[in-house]
């Protein structure tokens, strides 16, 4: 990429100017510029995984982008499109109401998705590079990534670290990751607006021990090594074990591990199947694997919150999996409700073609992260006068002011709640996925769980069995 970007400045894009920091670059040069290694002012070059940006010529004409703010988006773009999307239509939407204090807002979109045709990287190597690469385009902040696994990957490994907001990576293990880099009452740089996996793990368990009553209590509890698959069946056993209650831990990592436990838990001794799994993927091919066997039609099969995905409906239907659907119950962040999602739904299927925001769980999760990056940004304008990822993560520890005016995330609300932080520095945001209550301890939200089930027929759909308030 290097080689590629001093070829062009011998061509004269970057005239050969000495440098100090990429922001000079980018105010001489337009976006997409960067102080090199050796101190001047280069390109960083076209990435294939970035696909998608806002405004759609941000890459295309980088001279017309100076003063332009850049937030990054970093998803499997195979798997995350409701993510993906929502993120797209939140920096859409501010940038169209004046951007931040009058500043362009820009997007970058890229994916982590595995493909050995571009480049054979596996999920955390891709995730790590293109998160450095958004840093080098000048991102203050990234939304992603989607998995508790890939998160922390990726904030133990990029070289340097933007602020970091999570629409979905729920793995209790993420709670204090950053805590050792929080100056001493100060923000930390990676934050969730999905609440972590405390409270499902919880609910989860008390989902099997309703289904199966005072019958038979022998589970397999199948999982997917890493902090999101070990953290949820962690709290799963916790609230589960006793000497009643009996759980056989089966745990993969790869494909063949992931068959070999499928194959076991389908043993007729087990009363129910519990599998855990944050890769959308795994869970098709555990049940297509469940359901070739004889013995499991009959048997409980419980999932979380990966799984309350429309490709799952997608992936199994017509397939011997959908004879599993009826037995098949699980636990999610509760889909939000109310006419602040409303509007973001009727948003987001007026923008994307009549697509729900409803196929995913974590859509309007996603909407919130990408606006609060924007939020962050405006108080640090106000605070500090310039944006920095550690400034934007201090403003985000403004937002749940309860004497501060309620604001809402989104379009109707941008410009007053600018105003309000400017004047008062700070206010109290509610966002489309519910209230946005940070903990200043832990820098997380609280939110009701959803235990849902699969509704079969023509037209197929998870429904909500039952809420669990926090």
């Amino acid at each position: 990429m290097l080689i590629l970007a001093l070829g062009a400045c011998s061509l004269g894009v970057t005239e050969w100017t000495a440098c100090d920091a990429p922001a000079q670059c980018r105010e001489a040069f337009g976006f997409g510029h960067t102080c090199g290694d050796a101190g001047f002012c280069v390109a960083t070059g076209h990435e294939p995984r970035c696909d998608a940006t806002w405004p759609e010529d941000l890459l295309l004409r980088p001279e017309e982008y100076t003063d332009v703010l850049v937030v990054g988006s970093l998803f499997d773009h195979t798997t995350d499109l409701p993510e993906l999307l929502s993120t797209r239509l939140a920096v859409k939407q501010a940038d169209e109401s004046d951007g931040v204090d009058g500043r362009t807002v820009g997007l970058v979109q890229c994916s982590y998705a595995e493909d050995a045709q571009l480049d054979g990287l596996t999920a955390d190597e891709a995730a790590v590079a293109m998160a450095d690469h958004l840093v080098s385009l000048g991102a203050y902040a990234i939304v992603g990534p989607a998995t508790s696994g890939v998160t922390e990957a990726v904030y133990n490994r990029v070289a340097t670290r933007p602020l970091f907001i999570s629409p979905s990576a729920t793995s209790p293990a993420l709670t204090y990751l950053d805590a050792p880099d929080r100056p001493e009452g100060g923000a930390g740089l990676l934050w969730r607006t999905a609440p972590p996996d405390s409270l499902q793990g919880k609910v989860l368990a008390d989902l099997v021990a309703d289904a199966l009553g005072n019958g038979g209590q022998h589970v397999a509890l199948v999982y997917q090594l890493g902090p999101y698959g070990e953290g949820l069946a962690e709290v799963f056993v916790e609230n589960w074990a006793s000497d009643t209650h009996l759980a056989d831990r089966l745990s993969y990592e790869s494909d063949t591990e992931r068959a070999s436990a499928a194959s076991a838990a389908a043993d007729a001794t087990y009363d129910a199947i519990v599998f855990i799994s944050s890769d959308l993927p795994d869970v098709s091919s555990f049940l297509a694997s469940l359901a070739a066997d004889g013995d499991v039609p009959q048997t409980p099969i419980f999932l979380a919150d990966a799984a309350r995905d429309a490709e799952l409906l997608a992936d199994t239907i017509d397939t011997d999996a959908e004879a599993l659907w009826p037995n098949i119950s699980g636990t999610s962040p509760a889909v939000p409700s109310g006419d602040q999602y409303d509007a973001f739904a009727a948003a987001y299927s007026g923008e994307f073609d009549g697509k729900s925001a409803s196929d995913s769980s974590y859509a309007a999760y996603a909407y919130d992260a990408a606006w609060l990056t924007l939020y962050g940004a405006s108080w640090a304008l106000s605070a500090d006068g310039a944006v920095t990822p550690a400034a934007a993560a201090a403003g985000l520890r403004n937002l749940s002011d309860k004497a501060a005016d309620r604001v809402e995330l989104g379009p109707v609300d941008w410009n007053r709640a600018q105003a309000a932080l400017a004047e008062f520095g700070a206010i109290d945001a509610v966002g489309a996925s519910g209230e946005l209550d940070f903990d200043p301890e832990t820098e997380e939200t609280a939110g009701p769980i959803e235990v849902w089930g699969i509704r079969g027929g023509d037209d197929p759909e998870f429904y909500v069995k039952a809420l669990v308030a926090p």
